[in-house]
């Protein structure tokens, strides 16, 4: 008699036919998102394939570069507070914009590999350096998540904009199989927002597991 498989292991399997079309019903819509960020307004969303990542990386990618890191493609989706509107109850318009991103790969080391080169050490290296648009990055705190599938890891990233202003990044980063899920919290002060943060990416994680069980 076969010993019961593990569902999760099974889940992350199927990941293996995940497909780039899937990916823009695995970001959270408006409806999803935690109940102190129900008055935000979708800012954007847009589909990453590699050539459009890689104008985002303010020329630390290319296309190629990303393909050999084996991602494949992604899709993401922002929402921001509206101009002048308070954000969380307990901290009124602090917090300027959430959003989560999925983002598929080769294979699940391909991931793995994501979280401890481009993530976490590139964001560690980058500490003091200019970006093309003119901030500066201040600041790499590591934090820590829980509640996930497998390996998570999350981030504090302060960049001081040219005229001064503050911007705090709280980003949580996690595995599912061969797919990344991303969520963060920009606000305008050097805040973690780790349980909105946690928040976000638990939703984005079930919201991806749903999809792939549908497939």
């Amino acid at each position: 008699m076969e010993p019961p498989s593990d569902p999760t292991s099974q889940l992350l399997r199927m990941t293996g036919t995940v497909t780039s079309e899937e990916l823009q019903w695995m970001v959270l819509d408006h409806a999803q998102l935690p109940a102190d960020c129900s008055g935000f307004e979708l800012l954007r969303e847009e589909r990453l394939d590699n050539e459009t990542m890689a104008k985002h990386s303010g020329g630390r990618q290319t296309a190629a570069s990303l393909a050999e890191l084996g991602r494949t493609s992604g899709y993401a989706r922002a929402f921001a507070v509206p101009q002048g509107a308070p954000t969380l109850r307990e901290e009124p318009a602090e917090v300027l914009e959430v959003a989560t991103v999925a983002h598929l790969f080769e294979r699940p080391q391909d991931v793995e590999r994501w979280i401890d080169e481009v993530f976490i050490r590139g964001f560690r290296d980058r500490v003091g350096a200019e970006e093309p648009d003119g901030a500066r990055l201040t600041g790499v705190e590591t934090l820590e998540v829980s509640g996930f599938h497998e390996r998570a890891a999350a981030l504090l990233v302060v960049h001081e904009a040219p005229e001064g202003t503050v911007l705090a990044s709280t980003i949580v980063d996690f595995r599912l199989g061969r797919l990344l899920g991303v969520a963060y919290v920009v606000a305008k002060r050097d805040h973690a927002y780790v349980e909105l943060a946690t928040e976000l990416g638990a939703a984005l994680e079930r919201q991806m597991v749903r999809v792939v069980l549908d497939a």
